[in-house]
């Protein structure tokens, strides 16, 4: 059985379980390797790659600064010809010399003013606390390392087409890169307002779709845990096959034993944290994120007049509520610990629940969306009716249309913030699946008449 699904293709990192104690690079520092001097020029001049942007960079010194510029290319060659330009231009003084940092008004600067102004506007009731953890979680997580560094009077049209390309490639909703490109502009607007530029620049436009979010029917639920459960133990290929010119082709699962053509590139086995995974995600609310960084210190068990288990995992995107789950989720905890003990993980209150013998939490949750992946491929259940992706965060998308569908008496707020999102997200997201079929019996239920009522209340008395 082969699929042409074009998964994601990190190369199997062993010794996973190592913690990595290097410090991170900074997005916009130049990649290890990739600095490059320019033949017959001083070695002063180089240009390099970095993880802020696709594009290749050149930077030089001159009478102490430092000039930096993107060169507008992927093409190592094209950015060799621009940076002698580059610095032909910088040594005749055509390029006008870096500001001192106390005058240079960085993006990061400016976003700083911004959020106090939001923050007390936040205090006044101007601004609900949510719009403004959001904005300021947009941009710590993605715009401040793409812009934070540069003067914002530098920043133009083509910068923000290069945000967006980057945002694009973070498996985000168009609704979510339109958020993350609106934040960015307000920032511009501020420094606008403040005279800081004459102008805001021209922004890409974005089409912020609204398509609603993947989830699986009861149906498709039993059968993805029978069969999750069917493949404990089986081992999978992921292969790269050679078209007929010779040329690799994107990546399929195989059977493991099912080829030997072309390139493996990694096995996965399957295990019960996946059957544990689909059924603790459709009965808790848990984002994919939850999954990776939820501690045992994160979860209490209650057993009281209903049994249930209350998460408060770290902050994920502006939410730091508790939340609760239904019982089963309870069984499936317990089980999944029990689990972990029986093989020799740990299970304090510090140890993880998912996985809990490997350090590298990213690691952990691939190691997940790997094998989930390769159940999707095996009941081909990868796309929705409606061509909408189905990853693990659909198990959580799963997790509201069911109460929508099957809870009683169930209202978006309290949904809503059970679910650590907003009614908006409830409405537009998940409530949209619903049909009029769905909730029938509300739909038909008639309020009892009132003389009925009070001549029942009269016999009783």
């Amino acid at each position: 059985m082969a699929d042409t699904t074009n998964l994601s293709d990190p190369s199997d990192a062993e010794g996973a379980t190592k913690a990595v104690d290097a410090p991170q690079r900074h997005r916009t520092e130049p990649i290890p390797g990739t600095l490059t001097e320019i033949s017959g020029y001083p070695k002063k001049l180089k240009i390099y790659k970095l993880e802020a942007s696709p594009y290749w960079w050149v930077r030089t010194f001159h009478n102490g600064k430092v000039y930096r510029r993107s060169t507008k290319t992927e093409v190592k060659r094209d950015a060799t010809i621009f940076a002698r330009s580059f610095y032909d231009q910088v040594i005749s003084g055509r390029v006008m010399a870096p500001q001192r940092e106390k005058d240079v008004v960085t993006f990061a600067k400016v976003a700083a003013a911004m959020m106090k102004s939001k923050k007390a506007q936040a205090a006044r009731g101007d601004l609900t606390d949510m719009t403004y953890k959001i904005m300021d979680y947009r941009l710590k997580k993605t715009i401040l390392p793409a812009l934070g560094s540069r003067e914002i009077a530098s920043i133009h049209f083509e910068d923000m087409e290069e945000l967006l390309n980057d945002l694009s490639h973070q498996n985000l909703t168009g609704s979510t890169i339109n958020g993350y490109m609106k934040t960015a502009k307000s920032v511009f607007t501020y420094a606008y307002k403040c005279r800081d530029i004459p102008s805001v620049p021209h922004f890409p436009s974005v089409d912020a779709d609204h398509q609603p979010r993947g989830y699986f029917t009861k149906q498709e639920y039993r059968r993805m845990c029978d069969r999750a459960e069917e493949l404990i133990g089986s081992r999978f290929e992921y292969r790269k096959l050679m078209n007929d010119k010779g040329e690799e082709q994107l990546g399929q699962l195989f059977a493991e034993g099912d080829t030997k053509d072309g390139r493996l590139i990694r096995k996965t086995t399957i295990t019960q944290e996946l059957l544990d995974l689909i059924i603790f995600a459709t009965n808790s609310y848990v984002r994919p994120t939850d999954i990776k960084n939820l501690q045992h210190k994160h979860v209490t068990v209650v057993r009281e007049e209903h049994i249930y288990l209350r998460l408060n995992p770290p902050e994920t995107k502006g939410h730091n509520e508790p939340f609760v789950t239904m019982e089963k989720a309870v069984e499936i905890y317990e089980r999944l610990t029990a689990h972990n003990k029986k093989l020799g993980r740990p299970t304090g209150p510090e140890a993880y629940v998912f996985f809990p013998n490997y350090e590298t939490r990213d690691y952990a949750l691939k190691e997940l969306e790997r094998q989930f992946a390769v159940l999707m491929w095996d009941l081909n259940y990868g796309k929705g009716p409606n061509g909408e992706q189905r990853t693990i965060y659909s198990l959580r998308h799963t997790c509201f249309m069911f109460r929508l569908m099957y809870g009683e008496k169930i209202d978006h707020v309290t949904l809503a913030r059970n679910g650590r999102t907003s009614p908006e997200m409830i409405d537009r997201h998940y409530a949209s699946h619903l049909r009029g079929e769905d909730n029938i019996e509300m739909l038909q239920s008639r309020r009892p008449k009132k003389k009925a009522a009070a001549k029942k209340g009269a016999k009783g008395q």
